[in-house]
């Protein structure tokens, strides 16, 4: 039986032609593959989080140091406490609800102050840089207060930032940082 020459001739135009195409071929399954690949990272994003996860155990360890109580001390105010024992005095809220305070702003010495294990909120605790703004420039390192004055203003006029107060009023040894008056005199750190 004679091989049917037309078949010969097939599979061998089939095999040239495959052998022309392998590399498009191969491109083609890398693509299709590439593309499968980002459907699934935006399908399911937390799978493939670039974000650094937050350990569960410092969380942990936060939740055994809370609840714990504070006696409060002369001349303690919430922002302060706030920030000693969570690093953010944006706690200093937390701590009024968790104790039904009734006036934050009236801590007598000896008050007893529950600490309620929250997260910590942005951190406060530490020195802040004083940036450069072009409107006003000070040179002096004493500041008499102005009409309309409050030390979050002040603070943005040196420092350019509003949340710098706590640093005039640890260094003025203000014990409630809404008290002060027009013409008092106040230490501004560099």
């Amino acid at each position: 039986m004679k091989p049917n020459t037309n078949l010969i001739n097939y599979k061998t135009l089939v095999l040239l032609k495959l052998k022309e195409k392998l590399s498009l071929f191969i491109t083609g399954l890398m693509v299709t593959g590439l593309i499968f690949i980002l459907l699934y990272i935006f399908i399911f994003p937390k799978n493939f989080s670039l974000q650094k996860k937050t350990p569960k155990a410092k969380t942990a360890s936060q939740k055994k140091l809370f609840p714990k109580t504070y006696i409060t001390k002369e001349g303690d105010f919430l922002w302060q406490i706030a920030e000693e024992n969570y690093g953010s005095g944006f706690n200093a809220y937390d701590i009024a609800q968790a104790n039904k305070l009734t006036d934050p702003n009236n801590l007598p010495p000896g008050t007893k102050l529950i600490l309620p294990p929250v997260t910590p909120k942005a951190p406060t605790k530490g020195e802040i840089s004083a940036i450069s703004s072009g409107k006003v420039t000070y040179k002096q390192e004493k500041y008499i207060v102005q009409p309309g004055d409050s030390l979050s203003i002040i603070a943005f006029k040196f420092y350019g930032d509003y949340n710098a107060w706590p640093t005039i009023a640890k260094i003025n040894y203000l014990p409630n940082p809404e008290t002060i008056e027009v013409g008092m005199v106040l230490i501004i750190p560099r």
